[in-house]
């Protein structure tokens, strides 16, 4: 959670933004493989923190990972293109 420690804000808030990026990351994580994890973590952080910034009320986690996907141009999971139809 390191990447969060430069945040101010509230506990709650903070609670909540490490909360959806686990999330978000739950979605991801099958799709990297291990020896590219700790530097995906960070980018899916850095996204976590910028939608965040832009708007402390959307949806955090579906956010992230759908915006993970567009970065790294990458094939999206259908778990996570259904969950981002099912948020929209």
């Amino acid at each position: 959670m390191m990447p969060f420690r430069s945040i101010v804000t509230t506990p709650e808030e903070l609670v909540r933004i490490a909360a959806a990026f686990e999330e978000a990351w739950k979605e991801i994580a099958p799709e990297i493989a291990p020896k590219d994890a700790p530097a995906e973590r960070q980018r899916l952080a850095r996204i976590t923190i910028a939608l965040w910034s832009a708007d402390p009320k959307v949806d955090l986690a579906s956010l992230a990972v759908r915006r993970f996907y567009e970065i790294v141009s990458g094939p999206r999971p259908k778990v996570a293109a259904d969950r981002t139809q099912k948020r929209s």
